[in-house]
C-alpha cells in the first residue's frame, strides 16, 4: 500500500489533475489527441521524478544514518522517522556537535510539530535559511520538503565549508564548485577522468576509484580498471570506501549508472570522500604533530640520558685521569722522562681534544635538552647535584690544574734528567781529566831527585812544596768530581753504579797520590832532616873549633878579677857547653834515627851519619876534657888572686853585675814570652817572675850598699884593676878585628856575623865600663886618690878603646859585603839551578798523544810561563843588586858577571822555549780536539751503527713502540748531529786551509767521517723500514688477537643457551640480543673489514711474514663467520622461544582479560527505557569490546595451530591446555554476554512496547473524542468535508497500523519467546486490541453513517438534476423546427443525435436513479436479519459457535464480533485485524470480515521464508577472476539463503533488521558452483562458493549434516527461481445493487483516500456541471 507520507506529498498534484480533468470536460473543445500526448509527458518526468526522487531519499537515508549510528540510532524511513523530529534533533546535535533543546515528549503531533521547530529554529540560528518550509511540512511527512530540508542540513554542515583558493587568481570558490575543484585537482592526470560535473562525470566509477587511488593508491591498481565496466567500477570504489576507509556506502551502482544521475546524491556521496581525506590529512597533520611532539619527548629523554651517561662517563675519565697526573712516580732516566712527557703530550693532542669537545658537546647537549623543553612548555630539566655544568668546569679546572702541575713536574723531571744527564757528561769528562792528571803526577811524585846538600834539598822542597801546593790546589777540583758524583747520587741518577765506581777510582787515584806525595814528603823531610842533622853537626863541629880555641887560650887573670872574670866567662863556656851537649845529644840522637838499620827509606848511608855522630862525639869529649882542664887552671888562678884586696872583689862583683842583669832581663823576657805561649803557665810564671824580681831587688839593694862601701874603701885598686881588665880584653878584640877571614861561604859568613855581633855587644858594653872608669877617675881625682900612672892607663884604655872601634865597624862592613857576595852567588846559582831545571820542560819536544795530554801539556807550560812570570822580580831583583856587588870591585865581581850573562842567556831561552812549545801545544791542541771531536764522532756513530745492524726484533708490540721510539729519537739525534759532522768538516778545512802539519791525516779522517756519516743515515733509514714492518706485524697481530678476543667473547653470548623463564625475560633477551646483534653487525664488520684491509696492504707490499698474515686473516674471517652463524641460529631460537613465551603470555593476558570482563558484567537490568537503553549501549560497549578480545583469541588460536605444528610433548600439550582455557573461558564470556544482551533486549522491548502501547491508547482515546466530536452534515459538500475529515482521521489510523503492527508483534515475540513479564505483556496486549477494536468500530459506525448521508444527499442532488435536466429537454423536444436548408438540416440531426446519445447517458443515471440505497438496503436486511433469528435462534448460536472455531483468525489478529478477543489473542500473529469499511454498520459487515490492506498476506509470508539460516565461519578468497581477496580472515558471520541470493549478517537480529554484515549486498546465487573444499587442509567441514562474477567464499561448518545441508541448499537456489507471490488484500464482497447508484460506487469506497475515492466518483458520475 502506498504509505500515508506519499499520498500527502501528491495531494496537491492530484488536485491540480482533478480539476484539469474537470475543465476538460467542461470545455466544449477537448482535444483528445493532445490530451495524450500530455498526459504522457506529464507521466513520463513524473517517473524520472519519482525515479530522481527515491535515489535521495536512499541516498539521504544511509546519510542521515552514517551519522546517527554515532549515537547508536536508525531511521528506516526518511519521511516518517523524521516527523516527529527527535531524529532531526539528534541528527542536528551529532551535526553541529551542539546541545539542542530536550525534544517534547509525546506522539501527538502537536509535539511533533514542536519537536521539528526546535530542529528549524536551531537552523535559522545557524542562518540557514528555510524558504517556504514549516515545520507542518516535514510532520506531514512532505516528500520534496523533507528532502529539501535533509539537502540544506548536507549544504550547511558538510558543503558549506569546502573552499578551495586557486592560484592564479586567488578567487574563493563557492562550496559546490570548490568541490568541484577539490575533485578536478585531486584527480588530475588520471586517465579517462574528466569530472566537469556532479552527474555524468561520475557514470563510469572512474573518478570515484580515482580519488580513492590518490590517496590510497594501495587499495586500487588503477591501470587494470576499464571504463567500460561502470558497473564493476562503481562496486568496487563503494566497496573499498566502505570497506577500508569506513564510508557509507550511500549509492549503489544502479542509482549511478543511469542516464541522468542525481546531482544531490552525488554531491552528498563524494562530500563524504572529501571530509574523509581532509580528516586522514588533519589526522596525519596531527598525527606528525603528535609524533613530532612524541619524538621530541623521546629525542629529550634521549637526549638526557645521554648527558647523564655521557657526563658520567666523563666525571669518570675526569678523576681517573687526575689521579694518573697527580702521580709523581717518573722514569729515573732521561729516555723515560721524554717518553712520559711524549705520553703526556700525547694525552692533551690526542685523548683530551675529545673529552673537551664533549665537554663543550654536553654543554651544547643540556642547552639544547633545556631549549627544546622550553619550547614544549616541559619543566626544564636540571642535571642532578654532581653532574651540573659547573661540577664538570670545576671537575675541569681541577683537570687544568693537575695538568698544569703534571707537566711543570714533567718539566722540572725533564730538566732535572738532562741536567743529570750534562752533569754525567760533565762528570766523565772532569773524571777523564782528573785520571789522566792524577796519573801524570803520580809519576811525577815518584821521582826522588832530591839533591845531596841542605841547599839542594832544601831547593828540592820548595819544589815538593809547589808540587804539594799544586796538588792542594787540584783537591778542589778533584771535590767537584766527587760533588758531581755526590750531587748524582743524591738526584738518584740511574747510572749511578758506574758514576760511583768511576768516583771511587778518582778517589782512590787522588788518595794514591796523596799517599806518593806524602810519602815523598816523608822521604824529602827525611833527607831535609838528615841535611839539618849534617848542618848542624857542621855547626857543633865549627862551634867546638871556636871554643877549642878559646879553652886552649892562656890567659888565666892577671888578678883576683881577671880570675873571677875568666872563670865567669869559663863558667859561661861550661854552661855553653853543657848546652850543648844537649844539642850534640839531639843531633846525635837525630842522626841515630837516619842511622837505624830498619826497615825503610834510608836517607843515607847509616855508616856515613854514624861515622860523623862518633867524630862528634869525639869532638865533644875532647871539649869537655879542654874545659876542665881550663877550669882546673883558672881555679888555681883564683886561689892565687884570693889573697888579694876585697876592692879586687869589689870589682869583680861590679864586674859580674852588668852579666847578671842582663841575665835577669833575659829571664824575664823569656817568661813574659812563655806567659804568651803558654796561658796556663801565667799564674805560676808570674809568681816566679815575681820572686825573681823581689830578689833582684834586694840583691841590687845590697851590692849597692856594699859596693859603695867597697868602693868607698878601695876605689883606686878597683880602678886600676878594671882598667887592666879593659886593656887586656881590647888586646883580644884588636888580634880578632885583625883577621882576613870573611868567610868562605855564606854560611860562614853568616857564623862570622853572629860573632862580629857577640863582640859589638861585647863592646857597647865595654863602653860603658870606659864611661864609668872615666867617672871613676874624675871622682878619685876629687877625692884625691887619684895618680897619674891611673889616670894615664885610663886614657890609654879609652884611647885603644877608640881605635878598635873603626876596625869593629869595618870588619862588620866587610863581613855584610862578604855575606851580600855570597848571597847575590846564592841566588844567582838558585836562579840559573831554576831555569836549568825547567829548561828541558820548555824544550820538550813531547806534544802529546791525545787531547787529555795536550791539554795537560799545555796546563804545564801555562804553569811554567805562570812561575816564570813569577819569578821576573828575583830575575829582576838580582840583576838590580847585581850593578851594587860588580861596583864594589870585589874580586869575584868577573865570575858573577859571567854567571850572570849565563843567567841571562838562559833566561832569555827558556821564555822563548815556552812561548814556543806554546803556540807548538796549540796547534797540537788543536789538532788533537779536531782528533778527538773525530774519534767521538766516530765512536758515536759506530755505536749507533752497531744499532742500526743489530738483527734485534721486537717481540711484542710495547717493545716495537719502544723500539719504534727509540730509533726516531736516534733518528732525530742522528739529523741533528749533522750539524756535528757539518762542523767538523768545517774544523778540517780550516786547519788544511792553514797548513797544519797533519793536514793530510785530518782531510783523511773527515773523508771517513762522512763516508761513516752517511752509511749512518742509510742504516737508519733501512732499520727504519725493518722496525715499521715489524711493528705494522704486531699491531695487524693485536688487531687480529682483540679482534678474535673479542668474537671469542661474542661467541659466548651468542652461544648462550638461554632462552627466558617468562615473556618479559625472553623479552628483554630478544631485545638485549637484537641490539647485541646490531652493535655486533656493525662494530665487527667495520673492524673485520679494517683489518683485512691491513692484512692485504701488508701482503701486498710483500712483507715478510705474508704468509702468517695470510693464515692469521683466514683465521679471523673464519671465526667471524662461525659467530655470525651463531648469532643467526641464536636470533632463530630466541625468536622461536619468544613465540611460545609471548602465546603463553597473550595466553594468560587474554584469559586475564576474559575473566575480567566477564566479572564486570552487570546486573542491573534498568528501570525505564532511558537506562536500558543506557544499559544497551553500556552492553553494545562491552561486546565492541570483547570483539577485539574475540580477534585475540583468534589469533591465539592460529598461534597455538603453528606453535603444534612445532612443538611436540609436553609443550604441545602445554600449548593446547592454555588454548583450551582461553577458548573455555572465552566461550562463557561470549555466553554470558549473550544473555545479558538478550535480557537488555527483552528489558528494552518490554519497555518499548510499554511504551508503545502507552502512546498508542493515549492515541486512540484523542482520536475516538475526535470521532464523537464530529458535527452533522446539512448538503452533499458539508457531507464530503466531513467524509474528508474522516478519511483523515482514517489515513492517521492507517498510518498507525505499522505502529500497531510493531507493537502486537513485539508483544507476540515477547510472548512467543518466553518474557519474563508475559503476564503483564498479555495484559497490555489485550487492552491494546479491545481498544483498538473499539476505535475501528467507532470510525467505521462513523464512515458507514457518512456514507448513507452522502447517498441520501447525493441522490437528492441528482434527483434535481435528472429532473432539471428532463424540463431544460422538454423546450427541445416539443420545438417543431426542421430546417430550412439541407445544412440546417444537416446540423439538427447532429444536434439531434447528439441529445440521443446524452439522453442515452442518462438513461444510466437514470436507472441508477431508480436502484435503492445503502439505507434502504441496510433496512431491508435488518427486517430480514430480524425475521430470521426469530425463526431460527438456536441454529444462529451454533452456527456462530462454528464461525468461532472453524474461521481462521485475520490477517490483523482480531475475530468477527462474534468470537472473543481475549480467547483469540493467542492466535493473533500478524498485527491487529482490520474491518472492511465497504460492510454495512450491522451484521452483513459483522458477517464477513476483510484483510487490511496495509499488511500482506500469510501466503505472501510463506513465500518470503529463507530457505536456510545460521551461523558460518567465512573466509574471502578470491574478489575476482584474477584478484586475492584483499582481507583474506575468517569471519564467524550470520548467512541467509533468500530466493537465489544469499545475505550475510552480523546475526540473527540484524537478519531480522535487514542490516547486512559491512553493509555488504547479497550475493546472487544464480549459476553459482558450491563443493566440498578438498583443496582446503588448514580447518574441517569447509565447503567452496564461486559466483560468476569471479568472487570466492569458503565456508566453515560446524559439522558434515550441517555442510552437506547447506550445500544442498545453495546448489537448490543456484538451479531454480523462487517465485514470489505479490500480496492480495481481502476485497470485500459487493453491496446489492443500490436503487440510486452505481455498483461502482461500493468498489471505490475500498480505497485507502477518501478524498481520491469521492473525486473519482465526481469524475465518473457526475455528468453535469456544478451549479455555481
Amino acid at each position: 500500500m502506498t504509505s500515508v507520507a506519499a499520498e500527502f506529498d501528491h495531494m496537491e498534484i492530484q488536485q491540480q489533475y482533478s480539476d484539469g480533468v474537470n475543465n476538460r470536460w467542461d470545455a466544449d473543445d477537448w482535444d483528445n489527441e493532445n490530451s495524450s500526448a500530455r498526459l504522457f509527458e506529464r507521466s513520463r518526468i513524473k517517473a524520472l521524478a519519482d525515479e530522481r526522487e527515491a535515489v535521495q531519499k536512499k541516498t539521504f537515508t544511509k546519510w542521515v544514518n552514517s551519522h546517527l549510528s554515532r549515537v547508536s540510532c536508525r531511521i528506516t524511513d526518511l519521511y516518517m522517522d523524521l516527523r516527529d523530529g527527535r531524529m532531526l534533533i539528534k541528527l542536528l546535535e551529532v551535526l553541529s556537535g551542539e546541545r539542542l533543546p530536550k525534544p517534547t515528549k509525546g506522539r501527538m503531533r502537536i509535539h511533533c510539530l514542536e519537536n521539528v521547530d526546535k530542529a528549524l529554529q536551531f537552523l535559522k540560528e545557524q542562518r540557514v535559511h528555510l524558504e517556504n518550509m514549516g515545520s507542518h511540512d516535514i510532520v506531514d511527512g512532505n516528500h520534496r520538503l523533507t528532502l529539501g530540508l535533509i539537502w540544506t542540513i548536507i549544504l550547511r554542515f558538510q558543503i558549506q565549508d569546502i573552499s578551495v583558493e586557486t592560484e592564479d587568481n586567488k578567487e574563493k570558490k563557492s562550496a559546490k564548485d570548490a568541490l568541484l575543484l577539490w575533485c578536478q585537482m585531486k584527480t588530475a592526470g588520471y586517465p579517462n577522468v574528466n569530472i566537469h560535473n556532479f552527474t555524468t562525470s561520475w557514470r563510469d566509477g572512474m573518478a570515484f576509484n580515482a580519488l580513492i587511488h590518490k590517496h590510497r593508491p594501495d587499495l586500487i591498481d588503477f591501470d587494470k580498471l576499464k571504463k567500460s565496466n561502470a558497473h564493476y567500477n562503481l562496486q568496487n570504489a563503494f566497496n573499498l570506501a566502505e570497506q577500508h576507509l569506513g564510508l557509507t556506502k550511500l549509492l549503489d551502482p544502479e542509482d549511478i549508472s543511469v542516464e541522468h544521475p542525481d546531482e544531490k546524491s552525488i554531491i552528498t556521496y563524494v562530500v563524504t570522500y572529501y571530509h574523509y581525506f581532509s580528516k586522514m590529512k588533519a589526522l596525519k597533520v596531527e598525527g606528525k604533530r603528535i609524533g613530532k611532539v612524541l619524538d621530541n619527548a623521546i629525542e629529550t629523554e634521549k637526549m638526557i640520558e645521554k648527558y647523564e651517561s655521557l657526563a658520567s662517563d666523563l666525571l669518570e675519565w675526569i678523576e681517573q685521569t687526575i689521579i694518573i697526573l697527580n702521580n709523581r712516580k717518573f722514569a729515573n732516566s732521561l729516555v723515560g722522562v721524554q717518553q712520559q712527557l711524549q705520553a703526556f703530550n700525547t694525552y692533551r693532542t690526542v685523548e683530551k681534544p675529545p673529552k673537551f669537545t664533549e665537554k663543550g658537546n654536553l654543554e651544547v647537549l643540556l642547552f639544547t635538552i633545556q631549549s627544546k623543553m622550553r619550547a614544549n612548555n616541559q619543566k626544564v630539566f636540571t642535571p642532578r647535584e654532581g653532574k651540573l655544568i659547573s661540577d664538570i668546569n670545576k671537575a675541569w679546572e681541577r683537570l687544568e690544574k693537575a695538568e698544569h702541575e703534571r707537566e711543570l713536574a714533567l718539566r722540572t723531571e725533564l730538566i732535572r734528567q738532562e741536567k743529570l744527564e750534562q752533569l754525567a757528561r760533565r762528570f766523565d769528562r772532569k773524571a777523564a781529566m782528573r785520571e789522566t792528571w792524577l796519573s801524570e803526577n803520580q809519576r811525577l811524585v815518584s821521582q826522588d831527585n832530591f839533591g845531596f846538600d841542605l841547599q839542594a834539598v832544601e831547593a828540592a822542597t820548595k819544589k815538593h812544596e809547589a808540587i804539594e801546593t799544586d796538588i792542594a790546589a787540584y783537591e778542589e777540583r778533584v771535590q767537584a768530581v766527587v760533588a758531581v758524583a755526590r750531587e748524582l747520587e743524591a738526584e738518584s741518577y740511574h747510572d749511578i753504579k758506574r758514576i760511583t765506581a768511576r768516583k771511587d777510582n778518582v778517589i782512590r787515584l787522588w788518595e794514591y797520590l796523596l799517599e806518593l806525595l806524602k810519602a815523598r814528603r816523608h822521604r824529602l823531610e827525611l833527607n831535609l832532616g838528615l841535611q839539618r842533622v849534617f848542618q848542624e853537626m857542621l855547626y857543633i863541629m865549627d862551634w867546638m873549633d871556636e871554643m877549642k880555641m878559646l879553652l886552649l887560650s892562656q890567659d888565666y887573670g892577671k888578678h883576683l878579677l881577671g880570675v873571677e872574670d875568666l872563670l865567669q866567662k869559663h863558667a859561661l863556656v861550661e854552661a855553653d857547653i853543657s848546652i850543648q851537649a844537649d844539642r850534640v845529644r839531639n843531633v846525635n840522637s837525630n842522626a841515630q834515627k837516619f842511622a837505624s838499620d830498619t826497615d825503610g827509606y834510608k836517607p843515607c848511608d847509616p855508616q856515613v851519619i854514624r861515622d860523623r855522630v862518633a867524630h862528634m862525639e869525639f869532638c865533644y869529649q875532647e871539649l869537655n876534657q879542654l874545659a876542665a882542664e881550663r877550669r882546673a887552671r883558672l881555679e888555681e888562678s883564683r886561689r892565687l888572686w884570693k889573697l888579694k884586696l876585697p876592692l879586687f872583689h869589689f870589682n869583680r862583683k861590679a864586674h859580674l853585675a852588668p852579666w847578671a842583669e842582663l841575665c835577669v832581663v833575659v829571664v824575664l823576657q823569656d817568661g813574659q814570652a812563655l806567659m804568651a805561649e803558654k796561658p796556663e803557665t801565667e799564674a805560676m810564671v808570674k809568681e816566679k817572675l815575681t820572686s825573681l824580681k823581689v830578689m833582684w831587688d834586694d840583691l841590687e839593694s845590697t851590692t849597692q850598699t856594699k859596693a859603695k862601701c867597697l868602693f868607698d874603701a878601695n876605689k883606686a885598686e878597683l880602678f886600676t884593676q878594671s882598667c887592666a881588665d879593659l886593656d887586656k880584653w881590647l888586646t883580644g878584640l884588636d888580634s880578632q878585628l885583625q883577621s882576613d877571614d870573611f868567610g868562605k861561604d855564606l854560611t860562614s859568613v853568616n857564623i862570622m856575623l853572629k860573632k862580629q855581633q857577640m863582640l859589638e855587644s861585647q863592646v857597647e858594653v865595654r863602653q860603658k865600663e870606659v864611661e864609668e872608669l872615666q867617672k871613676q877617675s874624675q871622682a878619685l881625682s876629687q877625692e884625691g886618690k887619684g895618680s897619674d900612672e891611673a889616670d894615664g892607663k885610663r886614657i890609654s884604655v879609652e884611647n885603644k878603646f877608640q881605635m878598635l872601634l873603626a876596625p869593629l865597624k869595618m870588619r862588620r862592613d866587610n863581613l855584610m859585603a862578604s855575606r851580600e857576595i855570597h848571597q847575590f852567588n846564592r841566588d844567582v846559582e838558585d836562579e840559573i839551578l831554576w831555569v836549568e831545571e825547567r829548561l828541558p820542560l820548555a824544550t820538550s819536544t813531547d806534544h802529546g798523544h791525545n787531547l787529555q795530554t795536550v791539554q795537560l801539556l799545555i796546563k804545564k807550560n801555562q804553569t811554567l810561563q805562570k812561575e816564570i812570570q813569577g819569578h821576573q822580580p828575583r830575575y829582576d831583583d838580582i840583576f838590580e843588586r847585581s850593578q851594587q856587588v860588580l861596583r864594589a870591585g870585589s874580586p869575584t865581581a868577573e865570575p858573577i858577571r859571567l854567571r850572570l850573562t849565563e843567567l841571562q842567556a838562559l833566561w832569555e831561552r827558556i821564555r822563548k822555549e815556552t812561548e814556543n812549545r806554546h803556540s807548538r801545544l796549540s796547534e797540537a791542541h788543536e789538532a788533537q780536539q779536531y782528533y778527538f771531536d773525530a774519534a767521538e764522532a766516530e765512536a758515536w756513530m759506530s755505536e749507533q751503527e752497531l744499532y742500526m745492524m743489530s738483527e734485534e726484533k721486537a717481540k711484542d708490540e710495547q717493545s716495537s713502540v719502544a723500539m719504534l721510539k727509540k730509533h726516531q729519537i736516534l733518528e732525530q739525534a742522528v739529523e741533528d748531529y749533522a750539524d756535528a759532522v757539518h762542523q767538523l768538516s768545517s774544523t778540517s778545512r780550516g786547519l788544511v786551509a792553514a797548513g797544519h802539519p797533519d793536514s793530510e791525516r785530518i782531510g783523511m779522517r773527515q773523508s771517513q767521517v762522512d763516508k761513516l756519516y752517511a752509511g749512518l743515515k742509510d742504516l737508519a733509514e733501512e732499520r727504519r723500514g725493518k722496525l715499521d714492518e715489524r711493528f705494522r706485524l704486531f699491531q695487524l697481530n693485536r688487531e687480529v688477537d682483540d679482534l678474535e678476543q673479542w668474537i671469542a667473547e661474542r661467541e659466548v653470548v651468542a652461544g648462550s643457551h638461554e632462552l627466558g623463564q617468562d615473556y618479559e625475560h625472553v623479552t628483554m633477551l630478544q631485545e638485549r640480543f637484537r641490539e647485541f646483534a646490531r652493535d655486533t653487525g656493525n662494530i665487527g664488520q667495520e673492524r673485520v673489514d679494517g683489518v683485512n684491509k691491513l692484512a692485504d696492504e701488508l701482503i701486498n707490499t710483500g712483507h715478510g711474514d705474508a704468509a702468517t698474515i695470510a693464515e692469521w686473516k683466514d683465521g679471523l674471517n673464519e671465526a667471524w663467520a662461525d659467530l655470525l652463524e651463531l648469532i643467526d641460529t641464536r636470533t632463530q631460537i630466541l625468536a622461536a622461544s619468544y613465540e611460545l613465551h609471548k602465546f603463553y603470555h597473550d595466553a594468560k593476558e587474554i584469559l586475564h582479560r576474559i575473566l575480567d570482563k566477564h566479572k564486570k558484567l552487570p546486573e542491573e537490568l534498568g528501570r525505564d527505557q532511558n537506562t536500558v537503553e543506557t544499559l544497551q549501549r553500556m552492553h553494545t560497549t562491552f561486546e565492541h569490546d570483547i570483539q577485539a578480545l574475540g580477534t585475540q583469541v583468534r589469533q591465539l588460536q592460529e598461534d597455538a595451530v603453528r606453535l603444534q605444528s612445532a612443538y611436540a610433548g609436553d609443550k604441545a600439550d602445554d600449548i593446547q591446555k592454555r588454548e583450551g582455557e582461553v577458548l573455555e573461558a572465552w566461550k562463557n564470556l561470549l555466553e554470558a554476554a549473550e544473555a545479558r544482551r538478550s535480557k537488555l533486549l527483552d528489558t528494552a522491548d518490554k519497555f518499548r512496547f510499554f511504551s508503545m502501547v502507552r502512546d498508542l491508547m493515549l492515541w486512540m482515546d484523542d482520536v475516538i473524542r475526535l470521532i464523537e466530536a464530529q458535527e452533522k452534515p446539512r448538503d452533499v459538500s458539508s457531507v464530503e468535508l466531513l467524509m474528508n475529515n474522516h478519511q483523515g482521521i482514517k489515513a492517521e489510523i492507517d498510518a498507525r497500523n505499522d505502529s500497531f503492527t510493531s507493537c502486537i508483534e513485539l508483544g507476540k515475540a515477547l510472548l512467543a519467546r518466553k518474557h519474563y513479564a508475559a503476564e503483564e505483556i498479555k495484559e497490555k496486549l489485550l487492552q491494546l486490541t479491545d481498544k483498538r477494536k473499539e476505535m475501528i468500530d467507532k470510525w467505521e459506525d462513523r464512515w458507514e453513517w457518512l456514507r448513507l448521508v452522502l447517498e441520501v444527499h447525493q441522490f437528492s442532488r441528482d434527483a434535481g438534476v435528472a429532473e432539471a435536466w428532463l424540463l431544460g429537454q422538454e423546450p427541445y423536444l416539443s420545438s417543431r423546427e426542421m430546417g430550412q436548408s439541407v445544412d440546417e438540416v444537416e446540423k439538427l440531426i447532429k444536434r439531434h443525435e447528439a441529445f440521443e446519445k446524452s439522453a442515452a447517458t442518462w438513461e444510466e443515471r437514470f436507472a441508477a436513479l431508480e436502484r435503492l440505497t445503502t439505507m434502504e438496503l441496510l433496512e431491508v436486511r435488518r427486517r430480514q436479519e430480524e425475521e430470521e433469528r426469530k425463526r431460527q435462534p438456536a441454529e444462529a448460536a451454533e452456527a456462530a459457535a462454528q464461525s468461532r472455531e472453524g474461521e481462521p483468525v485475520s490477517q490483523n489478529g482480531l475475530p468477527s464480533d462474534q468470537e472473543s478477543p481475549r480467547e483469540n489473542v493467542d492466535e493473533a500473529v500478524n498485527g491487529v485485524s482490520e474491518p472492511s469499511p465497504a460492510g454495512s454498520p450491522g451484521a452483513a459487515r459483522k458477517a464477513k470480515p476483510s484483510q487490511a490492506a496495509t499488511l500482506p498476506a500469510k501466503s505472501q509470508q510463506d513465500g518470503a521464508t529463507s530457505l536456510l539460516e545460521a551461523f558460518l565461519h567465512r573466509k574471502h578468497e578470491w574478489e575476482g577472476h584474477n584478484k586475492k581477496a584483499s582481507n583474506r580472515s575468517w569471519h564467524n558471520v550470520f548467512c541467509v539463503i533468500n530466493q537465489q541470493e544469499m545475505g550475510f549478517y552480523k546475526d540473527q537480529k540484524s537478519a531480522a533488521q535487514g542490516v547486512p554484515y559491512h553493509s555488504e549486498i547479497p550475493v546472487s546465487l544464480k549459476e553459482a558452483l558450491c563443493e566440498v573444499a578438498l583443496d582446503y587442509k588448514k580447518k574441517k567441514h569447509v565447503f567452496k562458493l564461486k559466483l560468476t562474477d569471479g568472487n570466492e567464499y569458503l565456508f566453515q561448518a560446524k559439522d558434515d549434516e550441517e555442510m552437506n545441508s547447506w550445500i544442498s541448499a545453495i546448489v537448490a537456489a543456484a538451479g531454480s527461481r523462487v517465485e514470489v507471490t505479490p500480496s492480495s488484500h481481502s476485497t470485500p464482497a459487493p453491496a446489492p445493487r443500490a436503487q440510486t447508484l452505481p455498483a461502482t460506487v461500493a468498489a471505490s469506497t475500498a480505497e485507502s483516500s477518501p478524498g481520491k475515492r469521492e473525486k473519482d466518483k465526481e469524475k465518473r458520475f457526475s455528468l453535469f456541471s456544478k451549479k455555481k
